[in-house]
């Protein structure tokens, strides 16, 4: 796992500000159960930054795998899923 950084411009987690993770993560979780399962699609540009987030909130690795049946336009669209939170190492089991 990532570990988080602490520079003068702030705390980073995988090259990511906590409030850039808390925005990527609360876009893919479930704002009811944020320890379940996420399943979710998204742009190229997105990816990173929430695979970071799901790792950072749920000590899960998110799967990413181009989502062949959309894509937007001329780009390629990502399903990016994780067991979450509740499912993993840190879980309440």
């Amino acid at each position: 796992m990532t570990e988080a950084t602490t520079t003068a411009t702030g705390t980073k987690y995988g090259g990511y500000t906590l409030d850039e993770l808390k925005k990527a993560f609360d876009k893919v979780s479930d704002p009811e159960d944020w320890k379940g399962p996420i399943r979710a699609t998204m742009p190229g540009e997105a990816v990173g930054v929430t695979c970071a987030a799901i790792e950072f909130y749920t000590a899960t690795k998110a799967r990413v795998r181009v989502d062949s049946r959309q894509r937007r336009g001329k780009y390629l669209v990502y399903f990016v899923e994780s067991k979450g939170y509740r499912a993993g190492p840190a879980g309440d089991h």
